[in-house]
């Protein structure tokens, strides 16, 4: 799966105000054209610059739901690229129908922008976003990046890098902790550029960030050179810390118990629980109000599609420990375990029936978890309640996996919508990354955001077994 790329404040800051003259751009020239050739037949020619940076802004806006987050693979940015475009169509025929409605005038200036708008604002995006990657024109906004360290944490913190943000960094190389190491290749092609001795002087016109990659920091921090270049205006970041912030998960492999300890987050409060609480009762509400009909159907289809309960319980391990029974519609055969006992559904599972194939594609399956949000046994968002069978053996393996069972699971999460499917231990290690980033950095804004790229993983059928 591709790595999601989070911009850089200059490229991002670049990306969004280009995409927003273009946009503009393009309304501009379809106001004018459109006063131009049809003139006869509008009744209403006139549109304030007020109304075309609203309609502007609203375009602006739906770019946030896709980001710039897959442009490392031609196939992720043509879904990115289909799933604007419908979110753009449809919000532009929305609007056409408002104005229209409050108008009763379809020949309306403000109209048909609004519906020429939703149309091609997608193409020009897409026109524009390819160009910017193939032909690197956004090369100039790469942040240059001096790894400190020459250890396994510092070689990985480099192939991370060069493999999937080399757009967003420019590898200077690596300061080695004497000077007899100077020259040598480390990984991906990096050298060796400085010695600690040397790193103020090096660092000070080559780097804008350095990146404090050691496997042991313990007597062998170059303090002072450190604070010299902070005095410069230089960035410095530990391994982890940066990994976090740009991949939007934890690195567990590189994290030490003292980085946790007194690392930002994992903050709770009386006042977020309620909250939080109060905001899982409103979406669960919600969404039972408006899937019922749907979830009626789906249980008709079950009953007549294969033999079994409409409904599949199975215990899972929540908040703390506590197990409890999570519930879905059934989409596999009523004796899918009988025989292997406890084990992860795989790609092209043939237990999964028709009707259940369908249902796990568009997360239909899942609705029915809703009742247990409204008991209080999960959340709306929050890593993905697992079977005891698994943690057990998962937190023997896994450092910190435990971890996970200090927030409430949830029916989505932040893992689910950033990494696929999980039928391994190492896509187990890498969703408690994601997990880890969600309980450390929780907040209402942020579970929205996961609702929203959940509406997307759902949409395009993503990650589904």
């Amino acid at each position: 799966m591709t790595t999601p790329i989070r911009l850089t404040k200059p490229r991002f800051l670049a990306c969004f105000a280009f995409e927003g003259l273009l946009i503009y751009g393009l309304l501009l020239g379809l106001t004018l054209a459109n006063k131009t050739l049809l003139s006869s037949w509008m009744t209403d020619p006139e549109i304030s610059q007020s109304r075309l940076l609203a309609t502007a802004g609203c375009f602006l806006g739906l770019l946030l739901i896709t980001q710039w987050a897959s442009l490392g693979s031609q196939t992720e940015l043509r879904r990115e690229i289909v799933l604007f475009a419908v979110i753009c169509l449809g919000s532009g025929v929305v609007a056409l129908s408002v104005m229209w409605v409050l108008s009763m005038n379809l020949g309306d200036l403000r109209n048909l922008v609004a519906l020429q708008g939703a149309v091609l604002v997608p193409l020009l995006i897409a026109g524009w976003r390819w160009a910017s990657v193939r032909l690197e024109f956004l090369n100039f906004t790469r942040e240059r990046v001096l790894i400190l360290g020459t250890g396994e944490t510092a070689r990985q913190v480099c192939r991370w890098i060069a493999t999937a943000h080399d757009r967003e960094y420019a590898l200077v190389g690596f300061a080695g902790e004497t000077e007899d190491l100077l020259g040598r290749v480390l990984a991906m092609g990096v050298r060796i550029q400085t010695d600690y001795a040397s790193l103020s002087q090096f660092a000070m016109n080559r780097a804008d960030r350095v990146i404090v990659a050691l496997d042991e920091k313990r007597g062998k921090l170059p303090v002072r050179e450190l604070m010299e270049l902070r005095l410069l205006g230089i960035d410095i970041e530990e391994a982890t810390s940066f990994f976090e912030r740009v991949s939007g998960k934890i690195a567990v492999e590189t994290m030490l118990p003292s980085w946790l300890i007194f690392s930002e987050g994992f903050k709770t409060s009386a006042l977020r629980s309620f909250l939080k609480r109060a905001n899982d009762l409103m979406h669960a509400l919600a969404l039972l109000a408006l899937a019922s009909p749907l979830m009626l159907a789906t249980a008709i289809l079950i009953k007549l599609d294969s033999r079994g309960p409409i409904l599949f319980r199975q215990s899972r391990v929540g908040l703390y420990g506590h197990e409890f029974n999570v519930l879905k519609f059934r989409s596999m055969r009523a004796d899918a375990e009988r025989h292997s006992g406890p084990v992860w559904a795989q790609k092209d599972d043939p237990r999964i029936t028709r009707v259940g194939r369908i249902i796990r594609t568009l997360r239909i399956d899942e609705l029915p978890q809703l009742f247990n949000v409204l008991r209080g046994e999960m959340s709306f968002v929050g890593p993905r309640p697992e079977r005891g069978h698994f943690v057990r053996q998962l937190e023997e393996k896994i450092p910190y996996y435990g971890l996970r069972l200090t927030a409430r699971p949830g029916v989505t999460g932040w893992a689910q919508v950033e990494y696929h499917y999980g039928a391994s231990d190492e896509d187990a290690l890498e969703k408690l990354k994601y997990d880890l980033y969600y309980i450390k950095n929780n907040n209402l804004l942020f579970d929205l955001w996961v609702v929203l790229k959940t509406i997307k993983v759902v949409v395009l059928g993503a990650g589904a077994r």
